[in-house]
């Protein structure tokens, strides 16, 4: 079908004479047009939905029945798809019974990069003379620091005596029938042009607020589908001796950005200058101090020292790591934002050095709230911060953000995206409404205040939505009238930040896919939502709605309903004959609403029945993440059997009973498969 619409399509005539008219025959034709349009793309569209590269999520699982693949359990997260597992069918049954193929397998059905590992290769044995087998020493070499490091991972060059126990268990790994899956549920995020904190003159901790968190390597693609998976393929925390090691891989200059990248004023320090070693704490300060040319890079505790103070602000490109898009991070969020999009009527962004063509860029935050304070009311505007750095500003008394009737402002990092212009001689216009909510995390430190200005009886009271930032300071509600404040993929730094609210009649609060400290606003009939997340603190508030969530203080509200959820420490409810909490757990010394499939059941089941975390620090990169050896009633004892908890989107029972599935047809005869999640869900060089 030709791009031209059918009014396009008549003779000039017809249409010069129309337009003398006022155009009714153009306006008849555009609804015409848009029916012809509609089919169009429905023809368009089935058409892709032969193929699987190009068809629709909901035809995958149909194009696998036409090719006997067995049905797998669903997943319920956009970001994750079966459509490799479908396109990948033929090639697997051609190699099937392959390390190659289990190790795809693995990869599709999980979403997480895989290595597999044929276990017998690692035994001690008696060699023939005819087959010597040179890597396979009987001893480890104590010396090679490098090669230890990987001791208990998929790329341990160490071998061992026989294991006879059971792989599928999870209980043996080095025997002649075994295999060993290895997963890596946690994820590299690249953050770039990130402001530093300064510990003193010459000492620097990359994450802004100051917490000592590994660095990860950025994984590089796999060079074929069969090649072998190094672990430059995958997302690895990065040591000492690895960034040493290939240190022109993992740190870049001003042509080449690679992991790792520390700048003075914007000036990428070159390689020349910099050197990896240990700045561990001791009695003193940090365990070494470079010379005055020198800059000092510890990778595993994410800290930088200068040999002499730098002259100007120091900012670096990293990759931090995480177990999924919780929190303030730079992944995508631009399906999350989108319904707060719609109707945008007004739009600003935030960027230090802002283009001199384009006044709705703005040097300061500040600039930014006091053009919005002049919208009138029934306004929806977004504020886009453009940068990873921090913002330090106080947004107070005068220059408080005022929210009036029927108003609605996001403010959320991300690009600003350009329109494209036929006219190459004309400068690209930036639309109002269009925000790329990804690769930007900002860092807000300061005091936020936020008031509503409309009428005390208002049916449309204002709102206000915060997205995808860090915040160090304080975000205040202050007392007024606005209807709801929405807090979404965003970090409030546990101990750095707080959440106040003063009173507001009609006032809701939700918190969605974030991480937040304690929650108690001061306007005790404040009604809190959670969905999807970590309270590294206490929650006190008046009706209180919790959805897969994790909260690690006390919980004490007049109401309360929960599904899928874990409360560490007791639940204290006064109106206990409201709400339900549903497929969660929490204490038996909780006194709470009617239960329904909780953990732990009775006493006897609460002796062992209990939340085990990886880690329950904030800064680390498996922060509330459950064990491995969690016990299965909470890690597939949620609605849909699925885990409990804020990591519940990742759907890890599901993941992993769908691989299990699949391996029954695709390993060979004899052998043993199993599972195991790598070792870098622990400090570098720790065993799981």
């Amino acid at each position: 079908m030709t791009d031209r619409s059918i009014f396009e399509l008549l003779p000039a005539v017809h249409r010069i004479r129309d337009r003398a008219q006022g155009d009714p025959l153009r306006a008849l034709l555009s609804v015409i047009q848009s029916e012809v349009s509609a089919l169009e793309n429905d023809i368009g569209q089935l058409y892709d939905d032969a193929f699987i590269e190009t068809c629709q999520e909901w035809v995958v699982p149909y194009i696998g029945d036409l090719l006997g693949v067995r049905p797998l359990l669903p997943i319920d997260d956009p970001a994750f798809t079966q459509r490799g597992y479908v396109a990948n069918t033929l090639g697997y049954r051609r190699r099937k019974g392959t390390v190659s193929v289990l190790e795809q397998l693995a990869r599709d059905l999980t979403g997480w990069p895989a290595v597999a590992v044929e276990f017998f290769e690692h035994l001690v044995t008696t060699q023939h003379v005819n087959h010597p087998r040179l890597a396979a020493t009987a001893t480890a070499g104590l010396r090679d620091g490098y090669a230890l490091q990987y001791l208990d991972s998929p790329f341990e060059s160490v071998t061992h005596t026989a294991d006879v126990r059971h792989i599928d268990i999870g209980r043996g790994r080095y025997n002649i029938p075994n295999v060993g899956l290895f997963l890596w549920r946690l994820q590299g995020y690249p953050l770039a042009g990130v402001t530093s904190r300064q510990v003193d003159s010459t000492r620097f901790v990359i994450d802004p607020l100051g917490t000592t968190a590994p660095l990860f390597a950025l994984p590089d693609s796999r060079p074929s589908l069969t090649g072998p998976t190094t672990p430059l393929n995958v997302p690895l925390p990065l040591t000492r001796r690895t960034m040493r090691r290939d240190f022109a891989h993992y740190y870049g200059d001003s042509n080449d950005p690679a992991t790792v990248v520390v700048a003075v004023n914007g000036a990428v320090q070159p390689r020349s200058s910099v050197t990896v070693c240990d700045l561990s704490d001791t009695a003193t300060g940090w365990a070494h101090q470079p010379t005055a040319s020198k800059i000092a890079i510890d990778p595993e505790l994410g800290r930088v020292a200068f040999g002499k103070a730098p002259a100007g602000e120091v900012t670096a490109s990293y990759v931090h790591g995480m177990a999924g898009d919780l929190g303030g991070g730079p992944y995508d969020k631009r399906a999350s934002l989108a319904p707060y999009l719609v109707g945008t009527t007004w739009q600003a962004g935030v960027m230090r050095t802002p283009p001199p063509a384009d006044p709705r860029i703005k040097p300061t935050l500040a600039d930014a709230v006091k053009e919005w304070n002049q919208q009138p009311p029934g306004s929806l505007g977004v504020i886009v911060l453009m940068e990873s750095r921090t913002l330090t500003e106080d947004q107070t008394q005068t220059r408080r953000i005022q929210i009036p009737e029927g108003s609605r402002l996001v403010i959320v990092s991300g690009l600003w995206p350009e329109e494209e212009s036929d006219d190459p001689t004309l400068p690209p216009a930036r639309l109002t409404g269009r925000v790329a909510a990804r690769s930007v995390r900002t860092h807000l430190n300061g005091a936020l205040e936020v008031v509503g200005t409309a009428p005390a009886d208002s049916p449309e009271p204002g709102s206000l939505v915060l997205m995808g930032v860090l915040v160090e300071g304080s975000l205040a509600v202050k007392a007024g009238t606005l209807g709801s404040l929405v807090v979404s993929h965003t970090t409030f730094g546990p101990g750095l930040a707080t959440l106040e609210c003063e009173v507001n009649p009609a006032l809701s609060v939700s918190l969605e896919r974030s991480i937040i400290g304690d929650i108690t606003p001061a306007d005790a009939t404040v009604g809190i939502s959670l969905s999807g997340c970590i309270v590294n603190g206490d929650v006190s508030a008046d009706d209180v709605v919790v959805d897969s969530s994790t909260i690690l203080g006390t919980v004490s509200a007049q109401t309360l309903s929960a599904t899928s959820s874990i409360f560490v420490q007791p639940v204290t409810i006064q109106r206990r004959q409201v709400g339900c909490v549903r497929y969660s757990y929490l204490p038996l010394s909780s006194a709470a609403p009617r239960r329904f499939r909780c953990q732990p059941e009775d006493s006897t089941a609460a002796e062992t029945v209990f939340p085990s975390f990886a880690s329950t620090t904030y800064g680390t990169p498996d922060f509330a993440l459950l064990r491995t050896s969690a016990p299965a009633e909470i890690s597939g004892g949620a609605e849909g059997e699925t885990e409990m908890g804020a990591w519940r989107f990742l759907q890890v029972p599901r993941r992993m009973r769908n691989l299990q599935t699949a391996l029954e047809e695709y390993l060979r005869f004899g052998l043993e498969a199993g599972t195991f999640f790598a070792p870098q869900d622990h400090p570098a060089g720790e065993s799981p």
